[in-house]
């Protein structure tokens, strides 16, 4: 196996054929010239960063399931659940300055695998629809303050 990938150069007639027969999408054009190139693949580097990837989800995880325990519990006043979600989405006071905030669940870890995708996307989920719940409510309830003025 190693001495076919190595002669990548033997088959240029392959890469040839597969660059023009049909046309091709922006990804499958990325994945035939990353299996025809001719430079080596530093493998290890590879596995490195998809284990730190995998860490960064794991983390994200982790963070976003106990804001999410800690957001419905009926205990927490509601201004601690405000500051709380105000500080999730970095919405911070005037001045102090943390980074960007974090616009999709899956930002830097695009190539952990997909239960781990969903995983993410289905907590951060959870967490949107107790956000929208809780401003629904606070809608509903000033509106009913409203008409009774």
């Amino acid at each position: 196996i190693l001495s076919t990938v190595a002669g990548v150069h033997k088959y240029k007639w392959l890469k040839q054929n597969v660059q023009g027969l049909y046309p091709q999408s922006a990804l499958l054009t990325t994945i035939a010239e990353f299996a025809l190139k001719e430079e080596p693949v530093d493998v290890e580097k590879m596995r490195k960063c998809l284990l730190k990837q995998l860490e960064r989800a794991e983390v994200r995880l982790e963070g976003i399931d106990t804001i999410l325990k800690l957001a419905t519990k009926s205990f927490l006043l509601p201004s601690v659940q405000y500051a709380m979600f105000c500080g999730w989405q970095r919405l911070i006071p005037e001045g102090a300055n943390i980074g960007e905030p974090l616009t999709d669940c899956l930002k830097d870890v695009d190539l952990i695998p997909p239960f781990n995708r969903m995983l993410l996307e289905v907590t951060f989920g959870k967490l949107y629809a107790w956000a929208i719940q809780n401003v629904r409510n606070i809608l509903l309830d000033a509106n009913a303050r409203f008409k009774e003025l």
